[in-house]
């Protein structure tokens, strides 16, 4: 016998796991990606160049997509757990 969903109870998403996910290991791509254009332009003294400015766009999109994928994996969990405020 189904269980009826209460008034206000929501379902899990696994389309909002799957981009959490994916987000995450965009994530974990960009960050080291960031930091090795860098070191390596610091390395060759390239301050002011576009080398670090394609190394800060790296890391701020590896951050952004860390944000994010975290972000979307509390709300599943606290969807699919019925966690309220």
């Amino acid at each position: 016998m189904a269980q009826r969903m209460k008034a206000g109870s929501q379902r899990g998403s696994p389309i909002r796991s799957i981009v959490g996910l994916v987000s995450l290991v965009g994530a974990l791509v960009a960050l080291p990606a960031g930091g090795l254009q860098m070191v390596r332009t610091l390395e060759r003294g390239g301050y002011g160049t576009s080398s670090i400015d394609y190394a800060v766009a790296l890391l701020g999109l590896g951050g952004g997509l860390l944000g994010l994928g975290i972000a979307l994996l509390i709300w599943e969990v606290s969807v699919r757990q019925n966690w309220r405020h």
